[in-house]
């Protein structure tokens, strides 16, 4: 297995979240319903080519590595880890919150996606890190091609904090 890596280093987040989509589709996840029918409160994929992710820290920055692997990797240590499908419909992608981030770009293909999460519940408990703190929680966000549509499922949950975002799906999506 090769893997390329697309993206490592600090995210900012704000209320928690990190968002990946084309940058003039920014919008959809106001208006739309990013985790509608899934089982997973981690990564909302429900809306085609856009995908909108958890983290336990509130506000701050926290590590995450995006990569691109040339076939599904082997399951890691992360504590937390969902999996969907993605399918991005055009290569260059906003990744980041509401008030910053970066461009990154993937292929257009079909995709499963693979969100990794560490120490979720520290982050949570420490809530805001301030620019020269390090949060406690980091992230990995990897892609592989797959031209399998599947639903998105829970692989493991190992912190209170996923498991709290993963009981508040509904049909419409996350109640809280």
């Amino acid at each position: 297995m090769t893997e390329e890596v697309i993206f490592d280093g600090p995210m900012h987040v704000h209320y928690g979240f990190i968002w990946l989509h084309p940058e003039e589709r920014y919008d959809e996840f106001v208006s739309g319903r990013p985790f509608a029918g899934q089982e997973n409160g981690l990564c909302g994929a429900a809306i085609p080519g856009l995908l909108d992710l958890r983290t336990g820290l509130h506000t701050g920055s926290v590590p995450v590595r995006v990569i691109l692997a040339d076939s599904e990797p082997p399951l890691g240590d992360a504590e937390d880890i969902v999996e969907m499908s993605y399918r991005p419909d055009q290569p260059v992608l906003w990744f980041g919150g509401f008030d910053g981030g970066d461009e990154i770009t993937l292929p257009v293909d079909a995709y499963r996606a693979r969100w990794s999460a560490t120490a979720m519940d520290a982050g949570r408990d420490v809530d805001t890190v301030l620019e020269e703190e390090t949060a406690p929680d980091s992230y990995e966000l990897c892609f592989w091609p797959d031209a399998e549509t599947r639903p998105d499922r829970i692989v493991r949950v190992g912190s209170k904090t996923a498991a709290y975002w993963h009981s508040t799906t509904t049909s419409d999506g996350p109640a809280g």
